[in-house]
């Protein structure tokens, strides 16, 4: 078995019950990190847990609405409270509508902007202060190309999306010199259970299993001191679908 790079290392990932955060958390896991993992179907993250633990990694759950900041602190501090620290905390979590803007519903059009960017801001307020007093810790952000392109009946998700990385860019800016790294990930078209229920014209088959990001995340967070990585933009070898 190869070394681990992460052991040690106490790590957070949201919607971690399925698809991408669900690999981000096995990948992370099978790297030796203490894996917390939050989402809002407890079912799934139990059952992520499990696999985790039946290949000999360490895992624990919470249900999660990264919208509410009750929960996001509960699990920020459960994380910081049982091993004393945070090394990285992924952003995962969100959520797609797909209408256009002239049909589109109010209600649905805001909750994913508060999933998407709202649950990226709260997340990462409740873990910086934590990693700035150790003067180190890696936020990863997982965004989509969907935050510099444009897509048809998606506003509401790539306007979440754009606001996002530029958010990645403003927190980068400060808190680079007090140790903490913040990066984006920003996936093309990935194969996950999200798209199973969509009447969508993509080919399943021409996209990237979510393994492929999460390998993205693990070079991401594994980078030697002395080089971090912005930003980091991933497609399927047919590129943008």
């Amino acid at each position: 078995m190869s070394e681990q790079r992460l052991t040690g290392n106490v790590a957070v990932v949201t919607g971690a019950g399925k698809g991408i955060g669900e690999a981000i958390a096995k990948a992370l896991a099978r790297e030796g990190a203490a894996v917390f993992l939050g989402a809002r179907t407890e079912a799934d993250i139990e059952r992520v847990a499990a696999e985790i633990s039946a290949e000999g990694g360490v895992a624990y759950t919470q249900r999660l609405d990264v919208t509410r900041m009750s929960d996001v602190r509960r699990l920020i501090e459960r994380a910081h409270v049982q091993f004393g620290k945070l090394d990285i905390l992924v952003n995962n979590a969100g959520s797609a509508v797909f209408e256009s803007v002239a049909d589109s519903d109010a209600d649905d059009w805001w909750r994913t902007v508060e999933v998407n960017l709202k649950g990226t801001y709260l997340c990462s307020r409740a873990a910086v202060p934590k990693m700035i007093e150790r003067g180190q810790g890696h936020i990863v952000n997982i965004l989509s190309i969907a935050a510099n392109t444009a897509f048809p009946m998606s506003s509401a998700y790539c306007a979440s999306k754009a606001g996002g990385l530029m958010f990645t860019r403003v927190l980068s800016a400060e808190v680079r010199e007090e140790g903490v790294r913040v990066s984006a990930v920003l996936p093309g078209s990935t194969r996950t259970p999200f798209w199973e229920n969509q009447d969508s014209p993509l080919d399943l088959t021409k996209m990237m299993p979510p393994e492929r990001v999460a390998e993205a995340v693990v070079f991401v967070v594994t980078q030697p001191e002395g080089a971090t990585t912005d930003e980091l933009h991933l497609l399927p070898p047919l590129g943008i679908l």
